[in-house]
């Protein structure tokens, strides 16, 4: 009986080692595919945003918005894949770098104190700069209806500022924003490690239609 038994953990043991070889090569693939495709949708995002940047005549303020979202995502723990956009649509309607860039800080701060989605408050203060201020109305954010009623962006987004001003940065060193700072860094680690991964495949692929061009 102990043979037999002896037997039958060395049979489930042998098993289990190709099973278990199977599956970390599954995650090893997984984790390959997650990465490319995390580089992937942050390389969209910023040419997205370079060719609005260009279509608004601030082609030349590339370099400094890129420095600036990786600046705020190191300061606030909010991803750039979520601060491109939302600069996206308020460069969209403001026609400004700067205007877009005190926008975006004001959305931020509505966002950490209220809870909201960046994407639907940025979305509100986009749509202020098109003279449609109901959006900002529908946030709840108290703001005085005569500034509302102006349709003045520097004076509305003042008010703003002085009601959240801090909210940002006050919830980065709070557990959820210290938890944000972590995906953050994981989420730029990812970035990295698709890149390479990417660049490593299409040097690979160049050089195999190079041989069987010889």
């Amino acid at each position: 009986e102990d043979g037999i038994r002896d037997y039958k953990v060395t049979g489930v043991q042998t098993c289990a080692l190709p099973i278990s070889g199977a599956l970390s090569v599954y995650a090893i693939v997984d984790f390959a595919k997650k990465s490319i495709e995390a580089f992937a949708k942050d390389q969209a995002a910023a040419k997205a945003l370079e060719l609005q940047l260009q279509n608004t005549g601030n082609a030349f303020a590339t370099a400094d918005v890129e420095y600036f979202i990786q600046k705020t995502q190191k300061l606030t723990g909010v991803l750039d894949d979520n601060l491109r956009p939302a600069f996206q649509t308020l460069l969209t309607s403001s026609q400004s770098v700067i205007d877009s860039q005190k926008a975006l800080a004001v959305a931020l701060d509505i966002s950490a104190a209220t809870g909201k989605p960046l994407e639907e408050v940025s979305a509100a203060l986009a749509k202020g700069y098109t003279g449609q201020t109901t959006a900002i109305q529908r946030l709840g954010v108290g703001i005085d209806d005569t500034t509302l009623k102006s349709g003045n962006m520097n004076k509305i987004l003042g008010e703003l500022q002085s009601k959240f001003s801090g909210q940002a940065q006050t919830r980065v060193k709070t557990f959820a924003g210290q938890i944000d700072q972590l995906k953050v860094a994981a989420n730029d680690a990812s970035e990295i490690i698709g890149k390479s991964l990417v660049d490593s495949i299409t040097k690979l692929a160049g050089s195999e239609i190079g041989r069987a061009h010889v």
